[in-house]
C-alpha cells in the first residue's frame, strides 16, 4: 500500500519509477538513475531531451503500474453494463456496482495505488516536468515540446480520472503540504484540465514520431479529444453549463475533420480490438496503453483473461456482463442488424476449461448466471483462456466515442446536422446496421449507441452521472440478478457516494480535512 511521505514537510509520494527510454520499439528500456524521485526529477537535471524523454517514459511506467489492474477502474462497476461476483473476494467491485462504497472499501487502493494513487503518482512526475520545463535547453525544440505536451496531456488524464470516479480532489504542486491538502472545486479542476488539455493541443504533432501504434502515445488529435470529452462532461453533471455541449461538438468536429492528419479510423476487425494478434494492426485507438507480458518485464495486462469467466470455467469471477443489459443490446441488435457487434462484445461461442458448459449457456452455470464479456476474456479466447496477464490493449479512448461525442453533442446544442447524423450512422454501419437512421431523437438514439458500442469498457458509469441517470437505470436490473445473495443487499438509490465514490480512508488519515 502506498503511503505519503512527509519530507521537508512537502507532499510526495515514493514514484519507484523504471525509466524507460524509447528506442525504436515501444518498450526499449534503461535504467538511467538508481533514485530517479530526487536525481531524474530535479531542476540539475532534468536539463536535457534526454533526461526529458526518460522522465515522460517513467511516468508512463508509473501509469501502467495502475492500469493493468482491475481496481483502477472501480468506478466502472457501477455501470448497468458491468458486475461482478456477490461472493468470494469480489466485496470491493461489489460495493461499488452496489453504490455502497465507504472510505475503507477494498480496491480503492490496491496493487498498483488503485484509481487515487496511481493518478496522483502520474499527476507528480508531470508537475516536475511542467514546473521544470524551462531549465530544459539541451535539445531540438520539437522534441521538448512534444514530451512536454505529453506531460500536460498526462496530468490532465489523471485528473480527468480521478474527478470522474472520487468528484472532488485537490489539485496538488511541487510545494504542496499535506496540510495544505483541500478539495478543489469541481470548476476549479475542469478549468485545469482545460488549460492543460489546450497546452497538450498546441505542443503535440499531428502524428507522434517512432510509435509504430496509433494511439499509443497522444497526438494533436488526442488532445482535441480529450477536449471535446471534457467539454461533454463539463456540460453535464455535476457542472452542468449547457454551453460546453457546442464547444465538446466543435472540438469533436475538428478531429473528425482531420482524421487522416491524426491517423484515426475505424477498424472492420471489431473483435480484432481486443486480441494480442491484432493489437497493433488498428488505427481506432485515441489512447490507448499497449501491454507486453512476453517482455518479461511486468508489462501485463491484468484485467482480462481469466478475471472474465467463472469458476465454473476455471476463472477468477471478476467482470461479468449485466443479465438486463445484455438483453436490451441483443434485442437493438436484432432490431437493427447490429447482431455481429453484440456477438463480438459478449461470448457466445467459447468453450471453458474441459467439458464444461460453453459461454453461450450462461444461464445454466452452476456458479452465477451471468453474460460474459469477449471483450474480456478476449477476443479470441485461445490466447487468453489460462491467462490472467497477457497483451491485449486497454483503450481509454477509441474513435467511435469521438463520432458518438460528435452525434451527441450536436444535437444537445440544438444542432442536429448531416453531419452529426453520419458520425451516428457510421459507428452503427461498422457494427453491421444497413439502414441509416436520420431522424428521431438524436439525442437519446447517440446516448444509446454509446451505451452498446462501449459496453465492457468501464465507460457506462460515467454517461450514466453525467446525465443524471444512475438510478433510472441500475433500478432497471434483472430480479435475476445476484447482487449479494448472503446479505440480500440491493444498490443503493440515494446516499453521499451515489455518483463518486469516496476518497481512500488511508489519504483521509495522512490529511483529515478531505473526509470532509
Amino acid at each position: 500500500m502506498k503511503k505519503y511521505n512527509i519530507k521537508n514537510e512537502k507532499w510526495t509520494r515514493p514514484l519507484c519509477i523504471v525509466l524507460l527510454l524509447v528506442i525504436t520499439t515501444i518498450f526499449g528500456c534503461a535504467d538511467l538513475e538508481e533514485n530517479p524521485a530526487e536525481s531524474i526529477l530535479s531542476p540539475d537535471v532534468l536539463n536535457s531531451e534526454e533526461t526529458l524523454k526518460a522522465a515522460v517514459s517513467g511516468m508512463y511506467k508509473t501509469m501502467q503500474n495502475g492500469v493493468m489492474w482491475s481496481a483502477y477502474f472501480i468506478a466502472g462497476y457501477g455501470g448497468d453494463d458491468i458486475t461482478t461476483h456477490s461472493a468470494t473476494n469480489k466485496i470491493g467491485f461489489r460495493e461499488s456496482d452496489w453504490r455502497r462504497q465507504t472510505p475503507t472499501s477494498e480496491r480503492l487502493i490496491d496493487n498498483g495505488g488503485g484509481s487515487y494513487g496511481a493518478s496522483y503518482d502520474v499527476i507528480r512526475v508531470a508537475n516536475s516536468i511542467i514546473e521544470n520545463k524551462d531549465n530544459i535547453v539541451n535539445g531540438t525544440q520539437e522534441g521538448i515540446n512534444r514530451l512536454v505536451g505529453e506531460a500536460y496531456f498526462l496530468r490532465a488524464f489523471s485528473y480527468l480520472h480521478l474527478t470522474r470516479t472520487f468528484g472532488q480532489v485537490p489539485i496538488v504542486d511541487l510545494n504542496t503540504s499535506i496540510s495544505e491538502l483541500q478539495k478543489a472545486s469541481f470548476l476549479e479542476i475542469y478549468e485545469l484540465m482545460e488549460s492543460d488539455l489546450q497546452m497538450a493541443e498546441t505542443l503535440l504533432p499531428n502524428v507522434y514520431p517512432g510509435i509504430p501504434v496509433v494511439g499509443a502515445r497522444p497526438n494533436k488529435g488526442t488532445a482535441k479529444a480529450y477536449l471535446a470529452k471534457l467539454y461533454l462532461h463539463w456540460a453535464g453533471f455535476p457542472i452542468k453549463d449547457n454551453g460546453k455541449y457546442a464547444e465538446a461538438a466543435a472540438k469533436a468536429k475538428e478531429v473528425i475533420d482531420n482524421e487522416g492528419a491524426y491517423g484515426f479510423g475505424l477498424t472492420t476487425n471489431y473483435r480484432g480490438l481486443w486480441t494480442a494478434a491484432n493489437r497493433f494492426k488498428q488505427n481506432e485507438s485515441v489512447f490507448a496503453m499497449i501491454f507486453c507480458n512476453t517482455c518479461g518485464v511486468g508489462y501485463a495486462n491484468r484485467t482480462t483473461g481469466r478475471l472474465g469467466t467463472p469458476a465454473v470455467a476455471g476463472g477468477w469471477g471478476e467482470t461479468f456482463g449485466e443479465i438486463t443489459f445484455y438483453n436490451d443490446m441483443e434485442a437493438n441488435a436484432i432490431a437493427n442488424g447490429t447482431e455481429q457487434r453484440f456477438h463480438d462484445t459478449y461470448s457466445d461461442d467459447v468453450l471453458p476449461r474441459g467439458s464444461r458448459p460453453d459461454a453461450s449457456d450462461w444461464e445454466n452455470f452452476s456458479d452465477e448466471p451471468h453474460p460474459i464479456f469477449r471483450k474480456i476474456v478476449g477476443g479470441n479466447y485461445a490466447e487468453t483462456i489460462n491467462t490472467t496477464a497477457n497483451d491485449l490493449n486497454r483503450y481509454f479512448m477509441r474513435y467511435a466515442e469521438v463520432l458518438l461525442t460528435y452525434a451527441e453533442a450536436s444535437a444537445r446544442a440544438g444542432s442536429s446536422t448531416a453531419d452529426a447524423w453520419e458520425a451516428l450512422n457510421r459507428v452503427r454501419r461498422r457494427a453491421g446496421a444497413t439502414v441509416d437512421i436520420t431522424s428521431g431523437d438524436l439525442v437519446e438514439l447517440a446516448f444509446q449507441e454509446r451505451g452498446w458500442e462501449l459496453a465492457g469498457e468501464y465507460e457506462r458509469w460515467h454517461d450514466l452521472v453525467r446525465t443524471e441517470r444512475v438510478v433510472e437505470f441500475l433500478q432497471k436490473r434483472s430480479p435475476d440478478e445476484r447482487v449479494d445473495v448472503v446479505n440480500n443487499i440491493l444498490p443503493a438509490t440515494s446516499g453521499p457516494y451515489l455518483y463518486f465514490s469516496p476518497i481512500p480512508q488511508v489519504e483521509i488519515d495522512l490529511a483529515p480535512q478531505l473526509g470532509n
